[in-house]
């Protein structure tokens, strides 16, 4: 897969917000369905997918200074370790997998900080294996729940509040993103390339919808499990 190329559809660091940043809840066993925005740089008109949040991982490979570094007494990981359980789990396209430098107090690093529905939460001293497992448990469990839910029991000493509290729970835009339904259709749902179906070498038929991808692998991985990878679109499927 092309990350470079999937990089300019979908941009390190872009400013997509909570799928339902006003707390509204799903339904039991509901999936809420994918939106996007056109999203203008450089003189170009981008479709960038709105996700339900954001983990970061602290990263020595990524220029950090305390977490993953085995001289420090920290355990030492390889950025593997954490995209083979995101990319394992299917769930691209609701939540998103940064690694980053330095990321919050070196003291209690390993660190790792997970944006959904609208609220961050903390993770410190992940120093072991079994904790990228965890931590994508908790995040995939309120994915489900459509809501913020507390750790669980094996992640309660593991998470601390870095942040204030915010004044207030209101919701307010920064900018007004321009909705772009039509624009899904062009989106490889594995990897939520921009794809031009005037140009696409890879294609598919399902449930009466053409789906277009940016790479053979994209079309190896959606034909396993295809419904791992269409979320319903508001007002269709």
């Amino acid at each position: 897969m092309d990350e470079q190329k999937n990089g300019q559809a979908h941009p390190v660091g872009c400013a997509c917000r909570a799928c339902d940043p006003r707390g509204g809840q799903l339904a039991p066993g509901a999936r809420r369905g994918i939106a996007a925005v056109k999203v203008r740089a450089r003189g170009e008109d981008f479709r960038i997918v709105q996700v339900v949040g954001n983990l970061f991982v602290c990263s020595r490979a990524n220029g950090n200074c305390c977490c993953g570094w085995g001289e420090k007494g920290r355990w030492v990981f390889d950025n593997e370790h954490w995209t083979a359980e995101w990319e394992r789990r299917k769930i691209r396209n609701r939540l998103h997998l940064t690694f980053t430098g330095c990321l919050g107090p070196c003291a209690v690093g390993n660190n790792a900080m997970l944006q959904i529905h609208g609220r961050s939460v903390w993770f410190k001293d992940l120093n072991g294996p079994e904790y990228a497992g965890l931590v994508f448990d908790y995040a995939q469990a309120m994915l489900a729940a459509g809501r913020v839910l507390p750790p669980p029991a094996e992640l309660a000493d593991h998470v601390y509040e870095r942040y204030l509290p915010p004044p207030d729970d209101r919701y307010v835009p920064f900018a007004a993103g321009e909705e772009d339904a039509d624009g899904l259709e062009r989106l490889d749902p594995v990897c939520l390339m921009d794809v031009d179906p005037a140009t696409a070498k890879w294609t598919t038929e399902y449930r009466g919808r053409t789906i277009y991808f940016c790479a053979p692998g994209c079309k190896k991985a959606f034909l396993a499990e295809p419904e791992a990878y269409l979320v319903t679109v508001a007002g269709g499927t």
